[in-house]
């Protein structure tokens, strides 16, 4: 059976978070056992929450981005186009200030796991890269993205473009 603490338990406690205060409760107690997929999971609730903002929002902020540098060398392609798009949604929002480190360390973890994205990670990455004003991105991460958009281009729903 699973544990109390089990990954998947701790992922829906995450997931069912409602506001601020909660996910802080949830970082501080179990941070140090969060996988990636939890980071992850936490940056896309955080978002979620639009009534979050710097102010009860920002030790979580703060808190998320030393666990995803801790763990952006294990992440796999649908985590880093995850977490930057939530990044830069709470950025563009004016709910946190993204930090320039983290975002080309997120950048770099793209373009080592390109060959797995999926249609919508490549939308989410490309939308987030334009959404910050990015003026000069990686030539070989824009390409390596192109290539993945045109081999997984059957795949693609309206909404991934849009």
């Amino acid at each position: 059976g699973e544990t109390s603490n089990g990954p998947a338990k701790l992922n829906r406690q995450i997931t069912q978070c409602t506001d601020a205060m909660g996910l802080l409760g949830l970082v501080k107690q179990h941070g140090e056992s969060f996988d990636y997929i939890h980071v992850g999971s936490t940056w896309v609730t955080l978002v979620k929450m639009r009534s979050v903002g710097k102010e009860d929002g920002g030790e979580v902020i703060q808190l998320l981005q030393v666990l995803t540098r801790d763990r952006v060398a294990k992440m796999g392609a649908q985590a880093v186009a995850n977490i930057f798009h939530a990044m830069v949604t709470l950025n563009a929002s004016g709910r946190m200030i993204v930090d320039d480190e983290l975002v080309g360390e997120l950048l770099a973890r793209a373009k080592a796991t390109a060959g797995d994205f999926t249609p919508q990670a490549v939308a989410n990455l490309m939308w987030a890269v334009a959404t910050m004003g990015i003026e000069n991105p990686d030539a070989g991460l824009v390409k390596m993205m192109q290539r993945r958009a045109r081999m997984t281009a059957g795949d693609f729903i309206p909404q991934n473009v849009a």
